[in-house]
């Protein structure tokens, strides 16, 4: 008898949570869809489209909000290594020390191949991140920080 009503039990539970469905709320609309939808007869009133040969811009509207600047590295360093250049910072310490976002890289500059490029960057950004990444363990990695307050749009990390 006690294996029955065990059995009964282990059943009909499952039954009634399914039934239920699970306890997830309900349908408060009154229509017949899930609980997500709406009644379309009750939804107020819309506007119609404007269509889109009726927008105009100025002539000297411009979508394009990048700015060129130049980067120079003036390394005095011996050993071989590279310059990752990062546009967002992951985390700023509270000592100053910077840990760039590494999905934000730009470009990458090798200074013993060449000392300068030229970036595209958004105008809106107020500093960009350079990391120092030597090839060798005798030199420590270093992080730059370089504010975007240069009219000529030129700019040099010495190290």
């Amino acid at each position: 008898m006690n294996t029955i009503i065990k059995s009964l039990t282990l059943f009909t539970l499952p039954v009634f949570l399914i039934a239920c469905g699970g306890g997830g709320g309900g349908d408060t609309s009154g229509g017949s869809g899930g609980s997500g939808s709406t009644d379309i007869s009750s939804s107020s009133p819309t506007t119609s489209l404007v269509n889109t040969e009726d927008i105009v811009a100025p002539r000297a509207f411009k979508f394009c909000i990048g700015d060129a600047i130049q980067l120079s590295v003036n390394y005095s360093g011996s050993t071989s290594g590279a310059l990752h250049v990062y546009s967002h910072a992951d985390y700023v310490h509270t000592n100053g020390d910077v840990d760039v976002d590494p999905l934000s890289r730009l470009t990458t500059i090798y200074p013993d191949l060449t000392t300068s490029v030229d970036i595209e960057i958004n105008g809106n950004w107020e500093q960009i991140y350079a990391r120092w990444v030597p090839m060798s363990s005798s030199e420590p990695e270093q992080t730059f920080v370089v504010t975007l307050n240069q009219a000529s749009g030129a700019y040099v990390i010495s190290f």
